[in-house]
């Protein structure tokens, strides 16, 4: 396209479009330009900017603001300190993590460049069962994302674990607190492997990554927007139709029909998994033939046939 009908477009004048297309240049862009003829597009760079997201995600309440950092300690701290300031909402994104964590405090591994670490400040007026629905409205997401990208089943190990192959693909932590002037926020963490080609040792057969299914390198802008867009679809349903949100994590769940065995705390709860109840609590038949209904906890093993997603 010539820069000028693109400027008649845009309702711009041709300097500002030139001045545009420099910025992008500038920021890894490959335009290409021709006397005559226009620009044109031919490649993005490997980086995330906040202009590229919104542009390819259009209208998203989630992502009213994108904030994108080259490190930062923790996108979940960040977007907390926004939420303690009374920040309506936004999506933060970092190409690398220097304390990022997943549940219990653990490490996780944020390499530079390689994955989605980002963290969605959420602010909604619900009853406050509601809020503890979060992480199925998360996990399934980033499921049906993760199916939308690359060739590879996804299945969701209870509560906040996201497999594929077996193996660790992405990690939610969820936390909340009070802002100011008392109201409730939540941030939602997500941490997703996207092009690794490896890992550390100590990962190694344990995680993964959309690159090793897909057999070649992703582009993550895309991935982001596959993801903040099944977010935003399925915000609604958490509170309006929480059960086909229920339904959609049972057929997903790589526990549910299994026998597992979780740690909650100092106490270790071992029995079949038969399902979720209505807030997407685990329930665990014991040896006892009692129910179980855990709200929290790790699964530690489990033993289950595989189940193919449909």
């Amino acid at each position: 396209m010539l820069p000028g009908d693109l400027a008649a477009q845009l309702g711009s004048s041709l300097r500002e479009v030139e001045a545009g297309i420099a910025r992008l240049r500038g920021a890894g862009f490959e335009i290409e330009s021709r006397p005559g003829l226009g620009v044109r597009l031919l490649a993005s760079p490997d980086r995330l900017i906040a202009d590229d997201i919104h542009a390819r995600l259009g209208t998203c309440e989630l992502a009213r603001e994108i904030l994108v950092f080259e490190e930062t300690s923790s996108t979940n701290d960040v977007a907390a300190r926004l939420g303690r300031e009374g920040h309506p909402g936004a999506v933060v994104f970092a190409e690398r993590q220097t304390a990022g964590r997943g549940r219990f405090g653990r490490r996780w591994d944020s390499a530079a460049g390689a994955g989605l670490w980002f963290s969605v400040l959420l602010r909604r007026d619900w009853p406050p069962a509601h809020w503890l629905r979060l992480t199925t409205w998360a996990g399934v997401a980033v499921a049906a994302a993760i199916e939308r990208v690359a060739p590879v089943r996804a299945r969701i190990k209870w509560p906040n674990d996201v497999l594929a192959g077996g193996r660790k693909i992405a990690g939610i932590l969820i936390e909340s607190a009070t802002d100011q002037a008392g109201g409730q926020f939540a941030v939602v963490g997500v941490g997703l492997n996207v092009n690794q080609a490896d890992f550390p040792p100590e990962l190694a057969g344990k995680a993964g990554s959309l690159r090793q299914f897909a057999g070649r390198a992703l582009d993550r802008a895309e991935v982001a927007v596959a993801v903040l867009g099944e977010l935003q679809a399925r915000l609604p349903v958490s509170a309006s139709c929480f059960e086909g949100l229920l339904a959609d994590a049972a057929r997903r769940s790589s526990v549910i029909g299994g026998w597992v065995r979780l740690a909650c705390g100092n106490e270790l709860v071992e029995g079949s998994a038969e399902g979720l109840d209505g807030e997407g609590n685990l329930l665990v038949r014991v040896a006892d033939g009692s129910l179980r209904r855990m709200s929290a906890g790790e699964v530690t093993s489990q033993i289950q046939d595989s189940v193919p997603v449909e």
